[in-house]
């Protein structure tokens, strides 16, 4: 080490300058990155669902649409001209392709076009109420509710959103806004909440927390500076590639931080140490890079391990987060070989202050628990998990994602008690000749049947009760025959802006039913999709929603391929690193014991295990196994040197077992900013973060030193 901490005094000027010109390029590649918010992240690859989803905008176009809904106690003249003016705003965005709504310019009353602000409100009342589910006017306990249904162009972004609700709230009623592209869209508000708040707020939980480890601010800065830099340094490089960020990669910048900075509190640990026994700073480095510098490789690659192992995993989704993550501890390691050498080069003093006041020191109280404790401690891990593990379920959707105060989830709550829902699933039936035929009509009548008579649906839009609805205005009974039919199809479809248009191919030859459950869980998808295919004629269900319910059914087994991947990778790292297949495979047991406790917790607490919790699962098992990588390799440094099992031990647990301590409280503690995230998937890590990491150092600190007391 002596030669590496030489060439960093000999080149400091050359490795300061360059440290400025990397963070520089690194800042200016930040203000490039872009968001992504699309929910396809989600789906597994080659999923049967998104082809579906394809196949049926080369048909229909752009499926993309909003509802709006408008809420207001009169509907008389005044209100129609107001609602017409919200529409007409609408119609008049250039990313809006038309709109279906309650107030459009013109309606066919009695065979004549005619203006609607000329129409009566009682006359506009009678004539929405005959259209039933497909009336853009609901009346729920003397509280009248216009509905909007926009179709969006493929430009539509979150400018467009934030255009539209400052329309609404100028309007002066109040209004809600759902479906899949606003609450995609409505991510990038948060996403940027996120980025902009939470990473200065976890650095300073972080430094307040290593500063009563390290008793003065100076080396508590300097041992989380490397992690910072790693976070820039990524985001920097994810800019510069022109890639993109989502709501799974946005805490990347704090996991970077609250992972990358353990190997910086070891670091700083060791040479304040050193320097308290009077040495100088030369020497404390090649001393302090002599005992940690080996196992700080190993926890930076063991750290990245667990989140490559998430590659297995074969969803976008994970596979950003896997990346960025992985490169962002690789940087934050090479920063801590790097800048911190560099800066210690200086004459700056790391003494701790206040040396004689006397810490709360937590190890004095985890030490009484060595032996026969900590067996007990395994053992109800293991009981808890055994009992607890059938009641883990894997559900994962659209509106779970958002915290309940948020606007995305207030909003589709309330368009879904007044309209049946605000998220809808497509049912396509493919006919062999043209859909506009009586036999095609009541095919699908029957599937519309049975699917309203499922628990599981609350309404079912079928585009063959509209054109029903338009002949009874004239006629009764049923439709006669296929040229009636066909003739009263011509008619509304002559309007490009007709729902029907959306609905019905007659190229094709496909009608497509929009389905609205009574929510989003797995048991309700599959339901609805068994009634689909148990019909007899060519129909399939798709929507965003069956994208993540894909994913919810593969996630076990991709979790299990990435968990075996991941230990095993570690096992062979701690073998070559320690050089001791025993100590390896001791020092495994600890990380083996957590992720027990993590699936025995999810069964407890009725947190899912989805594509977003998941992801504790293989951080754990990288970042947990660096606290057995510390003890095990301090253990095997003072065995080496004395030659006494049990000296050894204690002398790897007195160096240890603080900076371990300290590490997952900063870690923990860190990652709690989470909690004020308006995400629910954000708020999940953290609870399960703390823990794994509670468990991880309990029982590295507990059975660890039991176990290497059983060696000869």
């Amino acid at each position: 080490m002596n030669k590496y901490t030489s060439f960093i005094y000999k080149n400091k000027f050359i490795l300061t300058v360059l440290f400025v010109l990397i963070n520089l390029i690194a800042f200016i590649g930040v203000l490039q990155i872009r968001f992504n918010t699309d929910f396809s992240i989600f789906s597994p690859e080659e999923s049967k669902y998104e082809e579906r989803l394809e196949n049926l905008e080369e048909v229909f176009g752009e499926l993309n649409q909003i509802i709006i809904l408008v809420e207001h106690e009169e509907f008389d003249e005044d209100a129609i001209i107001n609602l017409r003016s919200i529409q007409e705003n609408l119609e008049q965005m250039e990313n809006i392709d038309f709109v279906q709504g309650v107030a459009p310019e013109f309606i066919q009353l009695n065979g004549v076009e005619t203006p609607i602000v000329n129409i009566p409100s009682e006359t506009l009342l009678s004539f929405y109420s005959i259209f039933e589910d497909f009336s853009p006017l609901i009346i729920e306990e003397e509280i009248y509710y216009s509905t909007f249904t926009v179709f969006l162009s493929n430009e539509f972004g979150e400018n467009d959103i934030t255009i539209i609700e400052d329309m609404l709230e100028n309007s002066g009623y109040t209004s809600y806004i759902s479906g899949d592209s606003y609450n995609q869209l409505k991510i990038s508000d948060y996403i940027i909440k996120i980025l902009l708040l939470l990473p200065p707020l976890t650095i300073l939980i972080i430094l307040l927390v290593f500063r009563w480890q390290m008793g003065s601010m100076k080396p508590t800065f300097m041992s989380i500076l490397p992690a910072a830099m790693g976070s820039l340094w990524t985001f920097g490089l994810i800019g510069w590639l022109g890639n993109e960020v989502n709501i799974m990669t946005a805490i990347v910048p704090i996991l970077i931080i609250v992972i990358g900075s353990a190997d910086g509190l070891h670091f700083m640990s060791h040479f304040q140490d050193s320097k308290i026994e009077g040495k100088d700073n030369h020497t404390s480095l090649n001393e302090t890079l002599t005992i940690v510098g080996i196992p700080m490789i190993v926890t930076t690659l063991t750290s990245m391990v667990g989140f490559i192992s998430l590659l297995t995993m074969k969803t976008d989704s994970v596979f950003d987060l896997a990346v960025y993550s992985s490169v962002g501890i690789l940087f934050a390691g090479i920063a801590t070989w790097y800048v911190l050498p560099l800066l210690l080069s200086g004459d700056i003093d790391m003494l701790p202050k206040h040396v004689h006041k006397k810490r709360f020191d937590l190890s004095i109280y985890i030490k009484k628990l060595w032996g026969i404790p900590s067996l007990m401690i395994v053992g109800t891990i293991i009981i808890i998990t055994v009992f607890s593990f059938s009641n883990i379920n894997n559900e994962f959707n659209m509106l779970m994602i958002y915290k309940d105060y948020t606007v995305v989830n207030k909003n589709a709550l309330k368009i879904e008690e007044v309209n049946g829902g605000s998220i809808p699933l497509y049912v396509t039936v493919e006919f062999d000749s043209t859909p506009l035929s009586i036999t095609s009509l009541n095919e699908v009548k029957d599937l519309t049947s049975k699917l309203n008579s499922l628990d599981e649906v609350n309404k079912v839009i079928n585009p063959y009760e509209f054109i029903e609805i338009f002949y009874h205005i004239n006629a009764s009974g049923d439709i006669p025959d296929d040229i009636t039919l066909s003739m009263i199809f011509n008619s509304i479809s002559s309007d490009d802006n007709s729902v029907v248009n959306n609905l019905v191919s007659e190229e094709e030859n496909i009608v497509r039913l929009l389905v609205f459950p009574k929510d989003l869980n797995n048991s309700t998808l599959a339901a609805i999709e068994d009634s689909v295919e148990e019909n007899n004629i060519n129909s399939s269900v798709t929507g965003v929603q069956y994208l993540m319910k894909d994913l919810n059914v593969n996630i076990s087994e991709m979790q299990v391929t990435s968990i075996l991947f991941a230990l095993s990778f570690v096992l062979i790292m701690l073998v070559i690193s320690l050089k001791s297949f025993k100590i390896a495979f001791y020092s495994l047991i600890p990380i083996v014991i957590t992720v027990i406790a993590l699936y025995g917790f999810l069964g407890i607490s009725s947190i899912p295990l989805n594509i977003t919790t998941v992801i504790i699962f293989s951080i754990t098992i990288g970042v947990g196994i660096d606290y057995a990588v510390h003890f095990s390799s301090v253990y095997r440094y003072y065995l080496k040197e004395s030659n006494d099992n049990n000296l050894a031990i204690e002398k790897a647990y007195k160096n240890s077992s603080r900076p371990i301590i300290t590490n997952a409280m900063g870690i923990s503690l860190g990652l709690s900013i989470l909690m004020l995230s308006p995400l629910n998937i954000h708020l999940n890590v953290s609870i399960l973060m703390w823990v794994s990491m509670s468990v991880s150092v309990l029982v590295t600190l507990t059975l660890l030193p039991y176990l290497f007391s059983l060696r000869k």
